[in-house]
């Protein structure tokens, strides 16, 4: 009984660490692609793309795409026509290679495409994005094919196999080349993924698994499912170490026991007793000491892992959180400037001390970035939701103004409390603020109306603008979706998937439609129990 209780301890451990080195592997695949969905993007905004393709200069497209497959490291990159024909490629690809409709499609609705495909036992990962032609007209689609091996090829070495499957359940990816393009659905032209059910210990499956040209091994699985590459990880662990260490802490129960009979004889033979029992704890005392400095070290190996991977998080979104204390920052130390050569001293104070106001607040948002990277639970508190909103516009009065917008708002007389953190509730009405002004630069009419209401137990803030909308409003809220011009000063597509999470966190929902003209965004949020409502 003893045995079983420790084995499966032990086992549940092994299936956590497991866990933690998948979500590992996914995140390092993840990357890696999501550096070439930025790179695609570059590829088909350059200018010497555009003007090449316009001016039907296909040689000179045809160079840069081979300056770009030469410098970044793509397998290849393709230039089609929107039928799918592929006009020229920076290799000489295949006559029959052609790119499904969907997928060109995706790239033709200003949406990255994204397919998986296998072509001559290459497995390749295929991004694409519509080259415009004076921002409107879709002229062609960039294709940029990655090498699933040459990413593969810079994966560290892992103890255990990890595999990526793909809907089809075809090993699309792993750390173990002799596993690749192996099956695990019904296909009987494929050759199958040797994986069968064993025992169950306590509610965990074991499984036999046997690699190609390998012996059988008993081994628990875990899987996660990567949204963004539509792939599922499975890593296999290997049980014998478990079992092993169940023997031996099996053993030293038995060995305690030993050791209480051993007393009960001390009378008879003390001297041979106690030889014995020194001896046999010298060696116990050293294997324990041994396995306990080993999971040290691979705990903290894991800690380490984790921060690198929350600081590459935090990175991501610092840019474009601060863009707006950054401007109104700027703003009130100009109009300081112009008060101060005016000999009006007090109102330039009064702009010093708005200026020290936003770097307190740069210094939360950092922070708040920094526990929205690390996922940790920020502190909230009972707000004013009105109060955040009146806050927001003043910030972005200035801007408003020069855009020429008509701005149009309507807040509630009494009070709309809700359980919220103030600095980030009011960096969300920024943003969808901004990204309204953004949205109606080029449009004639330019109407900004805001409107906070009460609904039942939920404070509702409407914000709709008049500008050109949403293409694609199933995919607005997802990482790295902009309809703007890529570039430091444009944003990378962060701002509104990160708002979105915030408000989740707050628990309530950020959602969005199209109107007749423009978009329509709105934040719901549950009011405070008892508050003035």
């Amino acid at each position: 009984m003893f045995h079983q209780n420790t084995f499966h301890n032990e086992l549940i451990a092994l299936r956590a660490q497991g866990e933690v080195r998948l979500s590992e592997a996914s995140s390092r695949l993840r990357l890696q692609i999501d550096s070439h969905r930025a790179l695609t993007n570059v590829i088909a905004n350059d200018t010497r793309i555009v003007q090449a393709i316009a001016e039907q200069r296909y040689a000179e497209a045809k160079s840069a795409l081979e300056e770009f497959e030469a410098t970044y490291g793509a397998w290849r990159i393709d230039l089609s026509a929107p039928d799918g024909t592929i006009l020229f490629s920076s290799s000489n690809a295949s006559p029959d290679v052609r790119h499904s409709d969907a997928f060109l499609q995706a790239a033709l609705n200003n949406r990255l495409g994204f397919a998986q495909a296998l072509e001559n036992g290459e497995r390749i990962i295929k991004l694409s994005r519509s080259v415009l032609i004076d921002h409107s007209r879709p002229a062609g689609v960039v294709v940029l094919s990655v090498s699933l091996a040459a990413l593969e090829f810079e994966w560290p070495v892992a103890p255990e196999p990890i595999v990526f499957f793909d809907v089809e359940q075809l090993a699309f990816s792993s750390n173990r080349p002799n596993l690749l393009l192996l099956s695990r659905g019904q296909d009987p032209e494929i050759a199958a993924f040797n994986l069968t059910k064993s025992t169950r210990n306590r509610g965990l499956q074991l499984w036999q698994f046997r690699p190609p040209n390998g012996d059988f091994l008993e081994v628990i699985k875990a899987e996660q499912f990567v949204p963004h590459l539509d792939l599922t990880g499975v890593i296999f662990l290997d049980t014998s170490e478990p079992r092993a260490t169940a023997r031996l802490r099996s053993i030293l129960v038995l060995a305690g026991a030993a050791v209480l009979g051993l007393i009960g004889t001390v009378a008879l033979q003390q001297r041979r007793g106690r030889v014995f029992e020194q001896q046999y704890s010298s060696q116990l005392e050293a294997r324990v000491e041994a396995r306990t400095h080993e999971l040290r070290g691979a705990q903290d190996a894991l800690v380490e892992a984790s921060k690198l991977a929350a600081l590459g998080r935090l990175s991501a979104g610092v840019s474009h959180e601060l863009n707006q204390p950054l401007a109104a920052i700027l703003n009130f130390a100009e109009n300081g400037q112009q008060f101060l050569a005016r000999g009006r001293s007090g109102p330039a104070a009064q702009n010093l001390t708005l200026i020290s106001d936003q770097v307190r607040r740069m210094a939360r948002i950092i922070g708040n970035l920094r526990a929205f990277a690390r996922q940790e639970v920020a502190p909230t508190e009972q707000i004013n939701f009105g109060n955040v909103v009146a806050s927001a516009l003043e910030l972005s009065r200035e801007d408003i103004a020069e855009a020429g917008v008509t701005l149009d708002c309507h807040l509630p007389e009494e009070a709309l409390f809700v359980l919220a953190g103030q600095v980030r509730l009011e960096q969300v009405v920024l943003n969808l603020i901004s990204n309204a002004l953004d949205a109606m630069a080029q449009s004639k009419r330019k109407d900004l109306s805001l409107a906070l209401r009460c609904a039942g137990d939920t404070a509702v803030l409407t914000l709709s603008d008049t500008g050109h909308g949403i293409a694609d409003v199933s995919a607005v809220f997802e990482p790295f979706y902009t309809t703007k011009d890529l570039g430091a000063s444009k944003g990378l597509g962060m701002g509104l998937a990160l708002a979105h999470g915030i408000i989740a966190r707050f628990g309530g929902t950020l959602s969005c439609n199209n109107l007749d003209v423009g978009a329509e965004f709105r934040i719901v949020l549950p009011i405070v129990e008892g508050s003035n409502a």
